[in-house]
């Protein structure tokens, strides 16, 4: 009897079996579809959300490109007008710098002239303003070299007529050799009345001259009868005495000559 059923038991086992080697089969099929699916998911939805990240740095790079755009605009309207406003000027400055060398010219050709009668002038002024204007003189430049800026000649011209202009408002001491007819040379004192003419002294008092403008050096003129009165007037003038009126002969001279 055991014999016959250990089949029956074994065909039984094994009839009960197969149906939960089918069910493991399948939940095993159905755990890898699963897996599956889910990493499809997470790789979706990384995909999406990497996708939205990449959409947001390119919306924001359009709106960057865009307000750079604005901007580029903005600042060609700008450079259009500095352009145009530069193109004002430049012609403005053009204008000016054409003026200015006509100008230029006409003062050039002025200034010319004045430095020809400074010149002419300085052979009829005494030797102390001579003396003195002297190193602007020689800043007159000579017809074959006239590169000076005229503005600089201007100015020369300038300074030279206003001290010329000082020394004849105005009474000039100065001190000087004075060579007499024996050979004797003796120190006199001068004293110039502007450009009018001037008086000489020696200490003393015991020689005297009026001094008259003349082409080149001015002339001396003795004046031996009117020596006390003369140098009472340098007496006078160095405060050595006290003032007092002093009669002494005086002639005005004009650029023509005596008046």
């Amino acid at each position: 009897m055991t014999l016959r059923r250990a089949p029956l038991i074994a065909v039984f086992l094994i009839n009960s079996l197969i149906p939960y080697a089918a069910t493991a089969q399948e939940l095993d099929v159905l755990k890898d579809t699963t897996h599956r699916w889910i990493q499809t998911r997470n790789r979706i939805s990384k995909d999406k959300s990497d996708w939205i990240a990449e959409k947001e740095l390119l919306q924001g790079s359009i709106d960057t490109l865009t307000s750079t755009e604005e901007i580029f605009t903005d600042n060609v309207e700008i450079l259009q007008m500095q352009s145009s406003d530069l193109a004002k000027k430049i012609e403005e400055a053009n204008s000016q710098v054409a003026s200015f060398v006509q100008t230029n010219e006409f003062i050039k050709s002025h200034v010319t002239v004045y430095e020809k009668r400074i010149q002419d002038l300085a052979k009829r002024l005494p030797t102390p303003l001579v003396d003195e204007i002297r190193p602007l003189l020689r800043k007159i430049p000579s017809e074959e070299n006239d590169s000076t800026p005229t503005p600089n000649r201007l100015q020369n011209v300038i300074a030279i007529s206003t001290l010329i202009d000082e020394f004849n408002n105005d009474l000039t001491l100065a001190h000087t050799i004075k060579t007499l007819e024996d050979g004797s040379a003796i120190e006199v004192r001068v004293l110039y009345w502007g450009l009018a003419g001037a008086y000489a002294s020696n200490t003393d008092g015991t020689n005297a001259w009026i001094i008259t403008p003349a082409q080149g050096e001015w002339t001396w003129n003795d004046a031996l009868d009117n020596a006390p009165a003369i140098k009472r007037l340098f007496d006078v003038y160095d405060k050595s005495v006290d003032p007092a009126l002093v009669q002494i002969p005086f002639s005005f001279h004009s650029e023509g000559g005596v008046e």
